[in-house]
Formats: structure tokens, C-alpha cells, sequence
């Protein structure tokens, strides 16, 4: 299993019509709206890097998406 945090920058005036897009995204964990370089940050879960790589491509494809940020997680600690 890999999890990975997607950030995502939206252009101007389109974040509530990527966020719905977003809603129909298989393997995506959660779904979050975030002040500072980027909009959204996306953690998803998949079984391999290729999975991870077709979830990005299905964001980038997403009208008024303008680029993307992967952050692979190498080891996530329980609190």
C-alpha cells in the first residue's frame, strides 16, 4: 500500500468546480482545502506507483487544475 499527499494549485475563480470533480476520485483518502502555495492537498491510497501516476493524470485532466505536487509518504506516525 502507498499513500501520498497530492497538492494541487487551481487557477483563480475554479476550486469549488475542482472540488466536485475531485468527489469522484477513486483511491482518494480525503480531500482537503488549504491556505498557501496550493489549494488542495489530496491524500490518496493506492496499491503501486503506477496507480498513484493514473490518479494524478485523472487530477491533471480536471478543467481548472494547474499543477500538482506529489508527496510520496515514506513512514506516517500515529498520534
Amino acid at each position: 500500500m502507498i499513500k501520498a499527499y497530492i497538492l494541487v494549485l487551481t487557477y483563480v475563480g475554479s476550486l469549488k468546480a475542482v472540488l466536485e470533480e475531485m468527489r469522484n476520485l477513486e483511491n482518494a483518502e480525503s480531500i482537503a482545502v488549504v491556505a498557501g502555495d496550493y489549494d488542495i492537498i489530496v491524500k490518496a491510497r493506492v496499491n503501486s506507483l503506477e496507480e498513484l501516476m493514473e490518479l494524478t493524470d485523472k487530477i491533471h485532466s480536471i478543467k481548472g487544475v494547474k499543477r500538482t505536487n506529489t508527496q510520496v509518504i515514506e513512514k506516517e506516525i500515529e498520534i
